[in-house]
């Protein structure tokens, strides 16, 4: 969103998809305005607008408080993407609110819906059955001993870790709140939610076949493999055990940049087992398919059943708004603290490849399925040194800093090229640029059009 943009939501005013906000809304009434725009269509929420359709300065503000607060009180259901957009008059942030799959219902009170001017009670007629989560469905063909107890153990000890209460709750009550089981006549059925956290590896195959993930390790790029293992066991554990196949060849390669050691691996354990998850918490779970890991010397490649959403494409999955499949797993493994509970999964992989001096991630979507690349083209250990002494000159990058810095690692670049790199239009990307040449980070050559930007040589 732009700052033209912005002043002209300003002046039309909120509308069925647009609701306009203070920057010191309280928590709660921000999380009702937001169910209240996704149980209607979805839209935008502009915070930072006072009550006389004036900007004030919401730059105290952060994208990642704003969505752990959205996140944390509408139970793990709403996500929504923030944007921040700088204007004349201060800080206004954006967030990109998706329709909701279901009513979401944050706190006491009947569900919020937004008519277009105020909040109201959500109308009889839209309060409609959710559509069918696949991994809250409950088995009632299973049973509460089909969950595997050193599996629970472990999930117990996560939640101890991380200080979360349910840790001290009974275990029928820990199993509620994650989502693990459900009342089924009278009797408590395990979810697949349940069965794919901790289940006996017999119940997943009875229950959840689809569960297995293929790991193939390939000594160069040809089609044969030197090693599979299929793995059939609950998430952590299937997570833990490809970790132990990937590092068995995972190099890393030392660096010394100031006083610090920095290491670079091959493939970053955080970056992988980032895309791991995702395959989990995207994939369709009512495809009888596996989770394939390809894993080869120049690259990564994690396969995934279940296309993207629509208006999802490889191209804008970056910028666009967070969309979960499965909320009940998704939920259950944020809690965990297995993934991000600001949906950043993908601005965490790109963050941590592009610092390196590694290529970004690259999606290949089908109709039915999507593949994660990982590449591992070496890296530049001359630009690492560069983001590394930068970053402590002017403080930590943002992410289009570094997409920016990364694309010029190659070589001068024009606008149209860095916003097609940042898959931003091009005013807001010559906003970005400009902004880099004031910091002293990067410099232009020429005009107009044929105006192309390097990196800046850092002061020593």
């Amino acid at each position: 969103m732009t700052e033209a943009e912005v002043y002209q939501a300003l002046l039309e005013g909120p509308n069925a998809r647009r609701v306009h906000l203070s920057a010191h809304v309280a928590p709660e009434s921000l999380a009702r305005y937001a169910a209240g725009l996704a149980n209607r269509e979805g839209g935008v929420i502009l915070l930072g607008v006072g009550t006389a359709g004036r900007i004030e300065d919401a730059s105290a503000l952060e994208p990642l408080q704003l969505t752990h607060v959205l996140h944390e009180l509408t139970g793990g259901a709403l996500l929504p993407h923030v944007e921040r957009v700088e204007t004349a008059e201060g800080t206004v942030w954006a967030l990109h609110v998706p329709k909701a799959p279901h009513v979401i219902a944050p706190g006491p009170g009947p569900a919020p819906y937004w008519d277009g001017a105020r909040l109201a009670p959500l109308p009889v007629q839209d309060d409609a059955a959710p559509p069918p989560d696949p991994t809250a469905r409950p088995l009632p063909a299973a049973g509460l001993d089909d969950l595997d107890p050193a599996e629970l153990t472990r999930l117990q000890a996560r939640l101890t870790d991380r200080g979360s209460p349910l840790a001290e709750t009974s275990k029928l009550e820990r199993l509620r709140a994650l989502g693990m089981v459900r009342e089924v006549e009278g009797r408590w059925r395990p979810t697949v939610t349940g069965l794919l956290l901790a289940g006996r590896p017999e119940a997943l195959a009875r229950f959840v076949p689809q569960a297995e993930v293929s790991y193939y390790r390939h000594e160069g790029d040809d089609v044969d493999y030197a090693l599979r293992e299929d793995l059939l066991r609950p998430l952590p554990a299937a997570l833990e055990r490809l970790h132990e196949l990937i590092q068995a060849t995972n190099r890393f390669h030392p660096l010394t940049v100031g006083l610090f050691r920095v290491e670079v691996w091959d493939f970053d354990v955080e970056v992988y087992r980032e895309g791991l998850l995702n395959a989990f918490v995207h994939r369709d779970w009512t495809a009888p398919d596996a989770v394939q890991v390809h894993h080869h010397p120049d690259r990564l490649e994690i396969a995934n059943p279940g296309g993207l959403p629509p208006g999802m494409t490889p191209e804008n999955i970056l910028r666009h708004p967070p969309h979960r499949r499965n909320p009940t797993l998704a939920a259950a493994l944020a809690r965990l603290g297995y993934v991000e509970r600001a949906g950043l999964g993908v601005d965490k992989m790109y963050r941590l490849m592009l610092r390196y001096g590694k290529e970004p991630p690259e999606y290949r979507a089908w109709p039915h399925a999507v593949t994660l690349v990982l590449h591992n083209p070496g890296f530049d250990a001359e630009f690492v040194r560069w983001v590394s002494e930068a970053q402590n000159r002017q403080g930590a990058f943002t992410l289009d800093y570094l997409i920016v810095t990364a694309a010029l690692r190659r070589g001068p670049r024009t606008t149209a090229e860095l916003a097609r790199a940042l898959a931003l239009e091009p005013e807001p990307t010559r906003k970005l640029l400009w902004r880099m040449e004031a910091a002293g980070l990067i410099l232009a050559e020429g005009q107009g059009r044929a105006r192309r930007w390097r990196l800046a040589p850092l002061p020593r």
